[in-house]
């Protein structure tokens, strides 16, 4: 089998040892001459998997993307041409919700908050991403809701549909699809007129698909002053981006909210386990070769029970500031922008909460530290 991956996807030749013959690409598209004999396909969200690219793959019979979402591939004519597909819903949620929560961290690190309890949270999407990112803010005690109509209709009691409790939250973090049509179309959803009814004491965090949000519209809302606070992983039109709204964007990082080692590793493990089945092949690999231990010393709970002190730790293990400045400084061209998603953080991997081990003495400790996402141990001293 000759199988063709996108570069940037980690450990496959570990993962796919013994499955076929491995040809990566490091474009966005495959080369005419990979695809032309290639059987199995594994890509990212940045190549778009269309009539256009199967016509010069007529030997395809699998397609994967390492990603949660698949708006990039054309399900419907892989299932019309008998291609199977798979893609890794959740394996890069943990990485979006410490994102989401390091944001947080940074706005309130600027803010006076007399208590995290009265702060309104508007969760737009309750997908794998949404409820991680929901239950990390729920931790610090803020209040916490989910805007998903689909689900809303189908009867879910978790979810409303209430757009009006959405724009008046005082902190909104998007995590949706983006899709056109439709009952429910996410495609600028925070449009002209939403986005003129916030204000300067709100935070909006985008780190679904850039045009969720029209860019535009939030460029003219930010230059019309007393603007919210706002965090943008995704860009309408990437990887070109809109200039003059990055000078207006709080926070400013390239696509990168989901690329953990541990979210990266997820979902390269489950495209090759699909890819694996698919063959009719068992998945035979050493993990400690493909996902190493980060080896952080153990903590006790009262070392980070405090905002300051989480907020400390946190900048230490992730720096999401850092990012913003390399995004700003060497991000700003396709190339750029490109470049840094193919090489963000290689020499020294971000790594996710679930490294490090905290110590609890009580329910109430243990309950909110595993929400954050940490290895949480019992202990009665």
């Amino acid at each position: 089998m000759n199988i063709v991956a996108d570069k940037n996807i980690p450990a496959l030749s570990t993962l796919l040892s013994g499955a076929g013959h491995l040809h990566f690409f490091s474009e966005r598209t495959p080369s005419k001459e990979l695809l032309a004999k290639a059987d199995a396909l594994l890509v990212r969200s940045i190549t778009q998997v269309n009539e256009e690219l199967l016509q010069l793959a007529p030997n395809l019979t699998f397609v994967a993307s390492a990603t949660i979402g698949t708006e990039h591939i054309d399900t419907e004519l892989l299932t019309e041409r008998g291609i199977t597909f798979a893609h890794a819903p959740g394996a890069n949620a943990s990485s979006v919700g410490e994102y989401v929560l390091c944001a947080v961290l940074q706005w309130l690190d600027q803010k006076e908050v007399d208590s995290l309890a009265d702060l309104d949270v508007a969760i737009v999407g309750a997908g794998h991403t949404g409820q991680a990112a929901g239950q990390r803010l729920q931790a610090l005690g803020m209040n916490v809701h989910y805007y998903d109509p689909p689900l809303s209709k189908k009867g879910e009691k978790a979810v409303h549909d209430h757009w009006q409790r959405v724009i008046t939250a005082d902190i909104i973090s998007c995590h949706v699809p983006l899709t056109r049509g439709g009952d429910c179309p996410t495609h600028h959803l925070f449009e002209h007129t939403a986005l003129q009814s916030l204000h300067e004491n709100q935070l909006l965090i985008n780190a679904s698909r850039g045009a969720v949000i029209d860019n535009s519209a939030l460029l003219e809302r930010a230059q019309q002053g007393e603007k919210p606070f706002v965090v943008l992983d995704v860009w309408e039109g990437e990887p070109e981006v809109l200039k003059p709204l990055v000078d207006c964007v709080d926070i400013a990082t390239p696509h990168i909210a989901g690329h953990s080692l541990e979210g990266k590793i997820g979902g390269a493990v489950m495209v090759a386990d699909a890819l694996l089945a698919h063959c009719q092949l068992k998945s035979d690999y050493d993990k400690s070769l493909v996902l190493p231990r980060a080896d952080w010393l153990a903590l006790d709970a009262a070392q980070l029970l405090s905002i300051s002190s989480l907020s400390r730790w946190v900048n230490q293990h992730y720096d999401i500031m850092s990012d913003d400045a390399h995004f700003r400084r060497y991000g700003m061209t396709p190339e750029g922008f490109d470049s840094m998603r193919k090489k963000y953080r290689k020499e020294s991997p971000r790594r996710e909460f679930i490294n490090q081990v905290v110590a609890c003495h009580n329910s109430e400790q243990y309950i909110q530290f595993l929400q954050l996402g940490f290895d949480v141990r019992q202990t009665d001293r």
